[in-house]
C-alpha cells in the first residue's frame, strides 16, 4: 500500500515537472515554431564569393554585403555527402575564375551556427585550364584559402565566414544566393 502511494506521488511529481518545464519528446519547440536549424543545415546550398575580410575589421563585412569585392565570379555549392553517415560531412564544388573544383569538408559540430565552429577541409580537386596570370593568381589564393580554412561561422543567416589558418588574419566571405 505504501509503495503504491509513493509510486503515485512520484509519477504525479514527475508529470508536474515535465509539464512545468515544457519537456517533450517532440523536437518541435513549445512555441510551435520550427526547430532551430543546425550549422550544416544552413551551410547546405549555393553561395557566392564576396571577398576577403580582415579578422580585425569585421565592420567591413557589413559593407561587403552590399557590394562584392571579388575580381572574378566564384560559385560555391555545399551539399551533404551522399556516402557519409555523419551529417557534418559536406561536399563542396563550384567554379572559380577559370577552373571548376570539388572537395569535402567536415564540421566539428553542427549544433550552433552563431559561434565559430571547427572545420576540417578534405582534399580539393580542380580542372587544369589556364587563364591570365591575374586570374590564376586569384584562383590559387582562393583554392589555398578553402584548403586552409579551419573555422566557420554564419552571420545573419546569409553570410558565411571561413577563418583561414594562421599566419593569415583573413577570412573568406561568401553570401547565400
Amino acid at each position: 500500500m505504501k509503495k503504491n502511494i509513493y509510486r503515485t506521488v512520484a509519477v504525479a511529481l514527475l508529470t508536474t515537472l515535465v509539464w512545468a518545464c515544457g519537456i517533450t519528446l517532440d523536437p518541435t519547440p513549445l512555441c510551435g515554431c520550427s526547430p532551430v536549424p543546425s550549422l550544416s543545415d544552413i551551410m547546405v546550398g549555393k553561395w557566392n564569393f564576396v571577398g576577403y575580410v580582415k579578422e580585425d575589421s569585421l565592420v567591413i563585412e557589413k559593407e561587403l554585403v552590399k557590394t562584392s569585392t571579388a575580381k572574378f565570379p566564384v560559385d560555391l555549392e555545399i551539399a551533404r555527402s551522399n556516402t557519409a553517415q555523419n551529417a557534418n560531412d559536406l561536399t563542396i564544388n563550384g567554379k572559380s575564375a577559370v577552373n571548376t573544383y570539388n572537395g569535402s569538408m567536415t564540421l566539428a559540430t553542427s549544433t550552433s551556427w552563431r559561434d565559430w565552429t571547427g572545420l576540417a577541409s578534405g582534399s580539393l580537386g580542380q580542372t587544369k585550364m589556364a587563364g591570365s596570370p591575374t586570374e590564376m593568381a586569384f584562383e590559387l589564393k582562393y583554392f589555398n584559402s578553402l584548403l586552409a580554412s579551419e573555422q566557420v561561422k554564419i552571420e545573419d543567416g546569409m553570410n558565411l565566414l571561413l577563418r583561414i589558418k594562421i599566419p593569415n588574419d583573413e577570412m573568406l566571405f561568401v553570401r547565400k544566393r
